[in-house]
């Protein structure tokens, strides 16, 4: 009889090594933690798992002191108000509640970045509603803050201080790699396959990385604008290929494949298995315009390599030349969509908040914590998410029901909390993780107490009933992704007439620049979504307008590249 063997791939062993880690790290964590702090900052470590988690999807370690000392005053002023709210009379609570749940939603809504506000909100309601302490005990809390904020600006330095890294390498390389292959397609005399958005979503990509790791806003080093202008130089050199006409000549093959032996050097460079670029020989090019505008953005390119891992580069920066009122407003980029978006969401919550306490409402967390996770910035959104969140109710609902009745001890029940959680870090979509947090989140509800068939149901009904609350998200101040869309659109419009405004300047602001560049790259990604979502069939159009005049804009110095000098802020892509 064969016997059979099962082999895991590569990526599911990774998976499973990674989930058991960060599952058996959380379990050290939240029970090391208080320890340390006393027992009544046991959900303080528990908002510290999640906010650990939650923090990877930014990278926080290119500033770490200054995201520290952010994260530590948000934690700190959020203990303190989760103090008041639950000792002042009502109304003073719910200006509490506005203010704090405000700053937390504007500071942490991006308008074209990941998302960070849903964690910092949930555990501001778990301040309030799950293990509130008197004044009395506040010192050792804030002391506990403080720890979280290390404890989470020390798990990104741990865990994705050279994620960024590799991933700037995996997009220029696969840009790369993207070009090789419309090369070969048009050696074979076939037309190139490419429609130009793949490389541009790539430098969108490459734009999010350095708005993650800059230091403040118009203060950009010198290498993040040469992995800029690298992946820009790669677009560009995609564009010629893609304006060559087939058939080719023997002389375009030539360089072709010159430019094909080029960029496996560029890709060899950028992986780390060579450690120098050798220099481009002209002579490997016709002395024709075409050739030589081929020869001459690989020499870009090649610069902007070898700069963009110059280790003085990534060190300095150059200053800004703009007055100091017009650096404060830059700094500032205040935001019609989060300013919207944050006092909405806000309003609900603290009046939420205030029915809840003033009718000690039972079980009236589970309506807070329903609130706080469908209020997402669109309001067209909510339905789609609510859906998913009840049908992850009822499945996680009724297995709880099935589960906690059947398994009355406490070790029982602390097994299956404790297999939902872990089964969590398998599953993305938000109706699989939530019916695992719903067996959890109802299992610590009823984990101390020997409860029946009876009072599991009425607990599940309870918590099932609340999400219906949502309707107040889409009806109060409903702000829609069509909306969101048209704001965004004229920001898009003032960045790239700014930027066309900009190169044509002798002396630009190389700062100021790049700012603009990043932020046009981020806000067409994020238009591209909202468009395509909205069914925009214009959008294409408007975005290809304003694209060409960009490019029109730089294209204009091509013809004047030969004798340039490097790094000067005209020598532009």
């Amino acid at each position: 009889m064969k016997k059979l063997h099962f082999q895991l791939s590569d990526d599911w062993k990774k998976k499973i090594r990674f989930s058991t880690l960060s599952f058996l790290f959380i379990i050290a964590y939240v029970n090391i933690f208080p320890m340390l702090f006393g027992a009544e900052n046991n959900i303080v470590a528990v908002i510290f798992t999640i906010l650990m988690s939650a923090s990877m999807v930014r990278d926080l370690t290119g500033t770490i002191l200054r995201h520290f000392f952010i994260q530590t005053f948000v934690l700190i002023w959020m203990s303190i108000a989760a103090c008041l709210v639950n000792i002042l009379p009502p109304i003073i609570s719910l200006l509490i509640n506005l203010i704090t749940l405000f700053i937390i939603l504007y500071a942490f809504t991006y308008e074209y970045a990941n998302q960070l506000y849903f964690p910092y909100i949930l555990s501001y309601l778990f301040l309030i509603f799950i293990s509130p302490v008197p004044p009395t005990l506040l010192p050792r809390r804030i002391l506990a803050m403080v720890a979280g904020a290390f404890s989470i600006i020390a798990y990104q330095w741990i865990m994705g201080r050279k994620k960024i890294k590799n991933n700037a390498q995996d997009i220029l390389c696969d840009m790369i790699h993207h070009i090789k292959e419309q090369i070969q397609l048009t050696l074979s005399d076939d037309m190139p396959n490419d429609n130009l958005n793949h490389m541009h979503h790539k430098l969108h990509a490459l734009s999010k990385i350095i708005y993650d790791r800059r230091k403040k806003v118009l203060c950009v080093s010198d290498a993040s604008f040469s992995l800029i202008d690298a992946g820009r130089g790669l677009e560009h050199l995609n564009v010629l290929i893609q304006e060559l006409d087939t058939p080719l000549h023997d002389h375009e093959r030539l360089f072709l494949q010159q430019i094909d032996k080029q960029l496996s050097l560029f890709d060899s460079y950028i992986q780390g298995s060579i450690t120098e670029l050798p220099k481009l020989d002209v002579c490997d090019f016709d002395d024709d315009k075409k050739n030589h505008l081929f020869y001459h953005i690989l020499l870009y390119i090649r610069d902007r390599l070898l700069h963009m891992s110059d280790p003085g580069s990534q060190k300095h920066w150059q200053r800004s030349s703009l007055s100091l009122k017009n650096r404060l407003i830059t700094a500032c980029n205040f935001s019609s969509v989060r300013f919207v978006y944050a006092l909405r969401i806000a309003l609900v919550l603290s009046l939420a908040t205030l029915f809840v306490l003033w009718f000690s409402l039972p079980h009236g967390k589970w309506l807070l914590f329903t609130l706080a996770s469908v209020s997402l910035p669109y309001a067209d959104d909510v339905p789609v998410k609510m859906k998913k969140r009840i049908l992850a109710t009822l499945l996680g609902g009724l297995a709880s029901v099935l589960i906690y009745s059947l398994f009355a001890s406490p070790i029982s029940r602390m097994a299956a909390m404790m297999l939902s959680g872990y089964a969590s870090f398998y599953f993305h979509d938000y109706a699989a993780t939530f019916t695992c947090s719903t067996i959890g989140a109802l299992g610590g509800a009823v984990f101390m107490s020997a409860f029946g068939f009876e009072a599991n149901f009425d607990m599940f009904i309870i918590r099932l009933g609340y999400i219906l609350a949502y309707i107040a998200i889409c009806i109060i101040f409903p702000y829609t992704r069509l909306q969101a869309t048209k704001a965004l659109w004229r920001r898009y419009e003032d960045v790239t007439n700014l930027l066309i405004s900009i190169s044509k300047e002798k002396e630009p602001d190389a700062q100021l620049y790049y700012s603009c560049i990043i932020q046009a790259h981020m806000l067409e990604e994020k238009l591209s979504k909202n468009a395509a979502l909205e069914n925009w069939e214009s959008f294409p159009e408007y975005m290809q307008r304003c694209r060409i005049k960009v490019y029109q804009a730089h294209r204009t110095h091509i013809a004047n590249r030969k004798d340039a000098a490097i790094f000067r802020p005209e020598f532009l892509v």
